[in-house]
């Protein structure tokens, strides 16, 4: 049998040796991977990455949540800081204003004159009860006592009383608004002394 007949019926196997026994596990080439079989990486990885990408999630969401509960609360304690802060600076000024208790004086003509002097004014905050002492030209011998409004809540002993003099028909009497808070109360200049203004709302 010539070469060239055994070529054409037996082809040369592309392995050098094959075992026959079968005990010898066959050889593998190295380009090719056996069906049915995967790589742990490929299998496992995508199953990691999934978990951590879930545990950073979760994480990157409970800090956000973290740092804007902080700033609330942080928000917070600076709002309360705050009004206490311009509170007490408000107090302090009228400390220095107006004492304790709070009392407030001025002069003014108001037709009580007969030497030529003012009229001296004195407000007073006596825990609450407002009191309006006039010296009738500036002569303590005739002075005059006004009860004013009765003030209540926190503080209230704490609150400026002022006085201001209206004369919007110059009549040279003019009338006495005493201020305390929210609270107004015109005293009408009549017949030599002061009435409180009963028609007032």
């Amino acid at each position: 049998m010539s070469s060239s007949t055994v070529t054409e019926i037996c082809p040369r196997s592309i392995l050098r040796y094959r075992p026959i026994d079968k005990d010898v596990a066959p050889a593998v080439s190295p380009w090719t991977q056996p069906t049915g079989q995967r790589s742990p990486q490929t299998t496992k990885q995508p199953h990691t990455l999934g978990a951590w990408s879930s545990l950073l999630n979760v994480h990157a969401s409970g800090s956000l949540a973290t740092v804007i509960g902080l700033g609330m609360c942080l928000m917070l304690l600076l709002i309360l800081c705050a009004q206490s802060f311009f509170g007490w600076v408000h107090m302090t000024l009228d400390d220095w204003q107006y004492g304790r208790p709070r009392t407030f004086q001025t002069d003014a003509f108001v037709g009580l004159e007969s030497a030529g002097q003012p009229s001296h004014f004195l407000a007073i905050n006596n825990h609450g009860q407002v009191e309006i002492i006039v010296l009738p030209g500036n002569d303590p011998t005739h002075a005059r006592l006004f009860l004013g409004p009765h003030l209540t809540g926190a503080n209230a002993d704490l609150t400026p009383v002022t006085l201001r003099f209206l004369d919007p028909h110059q009549t040279h009497h003019p009338d006495m608004l005493v201020q305390c808070g929210d609270i107004s109360v015109l005293f009408l200049n009549r017949q030599g002394t002061f009435q409180v203004d009963t028609q007032a709302p």
